[in-house]
């Protein structure tokens, strides 16, 4: 093509056409000009394919790691409440002095049950190595941001820590006033692995227990605790489900 123009150039110096010539290497120019910018036009659109490709996959897996979180919390938050309602149980029976009865020592052992929030953050972990500038939602990108780095991680350190400092407290309680009943012997069977044969647990020292103040307070305690790790983990379920809204409407904008 290059050989084609340069022949047509020669051609017209050569017939003397001089106005012809300045005016055909002027239209080359730009028709050179023209197709470098529809190159790099062509160019952009590809990276800006490429880039929006990227931004929608990145939005679909941080979407899918929230939710399956979600669900971990919610699975928790039930749980919670589960033990919160033994809680009440066992509160109220020693509150009240009631006499002993068979499921007691169960409430009194599941009272510090702990239960762990593990967030999905893959997708998150991908955002940070690809740069967090790949999301072009400012807005977003800060709530997305904000929810992983600051939300989540506070929940599940705080909780964290709460939980623990519940069964140190508890447990020395647990080991004065539970014990196992030789007489009760219990077969566990499981899938995978043989039968075992443990002993069920009584309370010992009954009358002592419904007297203990310290015993008491200290489950009121937990019993707080716990109504504020369902709290806290309520709240991080709607901010979820705020960012979840803010992709839905970000995922069917870049669809259009």
């Amino acid at each position: 093509m290059i050989k084609f123009f340069r022949k047509i150039r020669q051609n017209l110096l050569s017939q003397g056409k001089t106005g012809k010539y300045f005016k055909y290497a002027v239209g080359e120019i730009v028709l050179v000009v023209i197709g470098i910018l529809i190159a790099l036009q062509i160019n952009n659109w590809n990276e800006n394919r490429k880039i929006l490709k990227q931004e929608t996959q990145i939005y679909e897996e941080l979407k899918s790691d929230l939710l399956l979180t979600k669900k971990d919390i919610l699975q928790v938050i039930s749980k919670n409440k589960e033990v919160i309602q033994s809680n009440q149980q066992l509160l109220n029976a020693i509150g009240n002095k009631k006499p002993y009865f068979d499921t007691m020592y169960s409430l009194f052992a599941n009272v510090g049950e702990d239960f762990k929030i593990f967030p999905k953050t893959s997708a998150f972990e991908n955002l940070k190595n690809s740069g967090l500038n790949v999301l072009s939602n400012d807005s977003l990108r800060i709530s997305i941001t904000n929810l992983f780095q600051l939300e989540l991680k506070r929940l599940v350190d705080e909780t964290g820590m709460k939980s623990a400092d519940m069964m140190q407290k508890l447990f020395p309680y647990q080991f004065k006033y539970l014990f196992a009943d030789t007489n009760k012997p219990v077969t566990y069977g499981f899938i995978h692995s043989d039968s075992i044969t443990v002993y069920k647990l009584g309370i010992k020292n009954y009358d002592q227990l419904l007297t203990d103040n310290n015993l008491l307070l200290t489950l009121q305690l937990v019993f707080y605790n716990r109504s504020l790790f369902i709290d806290e983990e309520v709240k991080v379920v709607e901010s979820i489900d705020n960012v979840l809204d803010k992709i839905e409407v970000e995922l069917n904008s870049k669809n259009k």
